[in-house]
């Protein structure tokens, strides 16, 4: 048979190796295999995963979490206490009042409040202090309320 003439199967006899099928089932092949397959899941029933417990394991596990524990700890930030009188005495009172200047606070305001917070104590005693009777209080009070009332109601 020439290969470049073309040709169509059917015209083949029955016999020609082209008109056969590439491959054959043996008889009842697909009628047993679900069986077959059943079967070899049946054989295989051990877990697809389990664990084994060592110590090797248990060491490693331990070395694990100590490492995250230590890189946790030192990663934390650190609370800041308020810096005692040791930590600015290398800095001198140029720089603190330039300091403040840029920050836009007065030194005089600033020394005057702190010496009026040391001498008040606590929130008892700071109100003898204040000189305010207590009926211009109550009055202050109302008159707060009845503005808040105002805006609300508008």
């Amino acid at each position: 048979m020439d290969t470049n003439n073309p040709f169509r199967l059917d015209e083949l006899p029955p016999e020609h190796p082209l008109r056969q099928q590439p491959f054959t089932v043996p008889d009842g092949y697909f009628d047993q295999l679900p069986s077959r397959v059943q079967a070899r899941v049946a054989r295989r029933s051990k877990p697809a995963f389990s664990i084994s417990w060592s110590w090797q394991r248990t060491v490693t596990s331990l070395a694990g979490a100590s490492l995250i524990a230590v890189l946790v700890w030192q990663t934390l930030p650190q609370r800041q206490e308020s810096l005692g009188r040791e930590a600015l005495t290398g800095v001198s009172d140029d720089v603190i009042a330039a300091y403040l200047d840029d920050q836009g606070i007065d030194a005089n305001e600033l020394a005057d409040s702190q010496q009026l917070h040391s001498s008040l104590g606590n929130d008892t005693t700071a109100i003898q202090y204040l000189n305010v009777k207590p009926a211009d209080i109550q009055t202050l009070i109302d008159e707060q309320t009845a503005l808040e009332l105002q805006n609300t109601g508008s």
